[in-house]
C-alpha cells in the first residue's frame, strides 16, 4: 500500500494513490479464500463502484467475532495485536490487527498530528488508559515517539497533584487524554492543564464548555486523530482546522456520507459516515458504518491540503434498558433542555437497583441550577421516560451537579452508568 509523505499539493496525485491502493485491495479480496463477506463485491472496489457495495455495520463485525478465518479477513495469520471496542457505540467488538495494520496506523497518526508550536523534543504526557485491550495508549505512545517527543507515560491512575507537579517541574508542553479525564483533572488539579501549550484529545468529543475553559488559559485544543478501534486513523486536524473538522487520509481511507439506504449524499449534506480502509492484508472494512454522522466538503483549507474535509456530527444515539424500558440519551436531553441544560452537555444518568427498586442519579456540572424535583417532573412529562419514573418500582432520583460523571478503566464516561456493574 502506498502512503504519501504529505497530503498537500496536487489532488490528482492523491486520487491516483487512492485508486492504486484500491486496486491492490480489490485483487487481494478477489484472491482471498476467507473473505467471503466481501469477495462477491470485489469488482466494486473502485472509486466509482464502491457505492454499489453493501454497507458493513458494527453488528456485522461483532457477529463475525475474532476468528482468524472470519468472513471479513483478507489474510490469515500475522496477528500482532488484539483489541476490544469499549461498547460505547454498540456491541463490544474484538479486533485482530496484523503487522501491516499497526504500521499503517502509526504512520498515519504521525503524519497527521499537528505539531505546531511544540518544537523538536517537547515533553508530552500520555494520559490515556493502558491495558484493558484498549489501543489508544499504545497508539499515542508510538505516534509521539515517531514525532520525537519526550513521552511521560502517566496513564490515568497517577494522582492529580503528582501530575500537576510533573507538568510544572518539567515544563510539560502537551498532554494526550480522553475528554472525561480532562474533566476530572480540571476538578482536582486545574494547574496541571492550565500550564500546557496544547491539549490533544482522543476517543470522545471535547465539550464546548471544557474547550472554552482551556482556551481562556491559552491552551490550544487539538484532535490527536479521528480514529476508531476498527479502522485506525480516518482523519487528522491541521493547524487551520478546529472543532470536529478533519482532513481525511484519502490515500488509505475512503470516506462516504450516506443515507439510510447507503446512497452517497451531496457535499455538505449530513448523513451516516461509512469508511473503507484500503488494505490488502488483515481485515477488510468496506463501507463500514463507524457510528458517527458527518458531512464532507472539498478542501479549501489554508494549510494547502488536497484532502477533503470531514466534519463529525452527532454520534448515533446511545440507549439503555431501565427497568424494562428502552431509553436513549436524546430523550433525557429533550426532557431537560427546557430547564436550561446546555447543548452537548457532559452529564451522566446512573441507575441502581436495590431490593427490587430502581433509583436514578444525574451527575455532572452541566446540571447546575437544575433541582432534583424539577428534573424529575421534566422526566415524568416525557412519554417514554415516565414509564421509568412513574413505575411502582421507582424509588427516587437525585441530581449531583458537583460530581463529574463516573469513568471506566479506560477513562471513558459513558452516558448511562449502572452502579451495579461499576461499583
Amino acid at each position: 500500500m502506498r502512503l504519501l509523505d504529505q497530503l498537500t499539493g496536487d489532488r490528482s496525485a492523491l486520487l491516483a494513490a487512492q485508486a492504486a491502493n484500491l486496486a491492490l485491495m480489490r485483487e487481494a479480496v478477489a484472491a482471498s479464500r476467507t473473505c467471503t463477506a466481501v469477495r462477491p463485491y470485489a469488482e466494486h472496489l473502485t472509486p466509482d463502484g464502491l457505492q454499489d457495495a453493501p454497507l458493513m455495520t458494527r453488528e456485522h463485525v461483532a457477529e463475525w467475532g475474532s476468528r482468524p478465518d472470519a468472513p471479513h479477513r483478507i489474510t490469515v495469520g500475522d496477528t500482532r495485536l488484539v483489541l476490544r471496542s469499549s461498547g460505547s457505540s454498540g456491541r463490544v467488538r474484538t479486533l485482530l490487527h496484523d503487522r501491516a495494520f499497526n504500521e499503517r496506523v502509526e504512520a498515519l497518526g504521525a503524519r497527521g498530528v499537528c505539531w505546531d508550536g511544540l518544537g523538536e523534543n517537547p515533553f508530552v504526557v500520555n494520559a490515556l488508559a493502558p491495558g484493558d485491550l484498549f489501543g489508544g495508549f499504545g497508539f499515542a505512545d508510538a505516534v509521539l515517539a515517531r514525532r520525537g517527543a519526550a513521552v511521560l507515560p502517566a496513564g490515568t491512575t497517577l494522582p492529580a497533584h503528582h501530575l500537576a507537579e510533573l507538568v510544572a517541574d518539567l515544563g510539560v508542553h502537551a498532554m494526550v487524554s480522553l475528554p472525561g479525564f480532562v474533566e476530572r483533572l480540571w476538578a482536582q488539579a486545574p494547574e496541571a492543564l492550565s500550564g500546557l501549550r496544547t491539549l490533544f484529545y482522543l476517543g470522545d468529543r471535547m465539550t464546548p464548555a471544557t474547550a472554552e475553559r482551556l482556551a481562556q488559559h491559552g491552551v490550544r485544543i487539538r484532535s490527536f486523530a479521528y480514529s476508531t478501534t476498527e479502522t485506525g486513523p480516518v482523519g487528522h486536524q491541521c493547524a487551520e482546522l478546529t472543532g470536529t473538522d478533519h482532513h481525511v487520509h484519502e490515500d488509505l481511507v475512503l470516506a462516504e456520507v450516506v443515507d439510510e439506504d447507503g446512497r452517497r449524499l451531496p457535499d455538505g449534506t449530513p448523513g451516516a459516515l461509512a469508511v473503507t480502509v484500503l488494505a490488502d492484508t488483515g481485515t477488510a472494512l468496506v463501507r463500514y458504518l463507524v457510528g458517527d454522522n458527518a458531512t464532507l466538503r472539498p478542501s479549501d483549507c489554508a494549510c494547502g491540503s488536497a484532502a477533503r474535509i470531514l466534519r463529525i456530527g452527532a454520534r448515533d444515539d446511545v440507549s439503555a434498558n431501565l427497568d424494562g424500558t428502552l431509553v436513549t440519551r436524546s430523550m433525557f436531553d429533550e426532557a431537560l433542555r427546557p430547564l436550561g441544560l446546555p447543548a452537548e452537555a457532559a452529564y451522566q444518568v446512573a441507575s441502581e437497583t436495590r431490593d427490587g427498586l430502581v433509583r436514578l442519579t444525574l451527575r455532572g456540572t452541566a446540571l447546575r441550577g437544575i433541582a432534583a424535583d424539577r428534573a424529575l417532573a421534566a422526566l415524568s412529562g416525557h412519554q417514554t421516560l415516565r414509564k421509568v419514573t412513574c413505575s411502582a418500582r421507582f424509588s427516587g432520583m437525585e441530581v449531583d451537579a458537583e460530581a463529574a460523571p463516573r469513568m471506566t478503566t479506560r477513562a471513558k464516561a459513558p452516558f448511562f452508568w449502572n452502579e451495579g456493574e461499576h461499583p
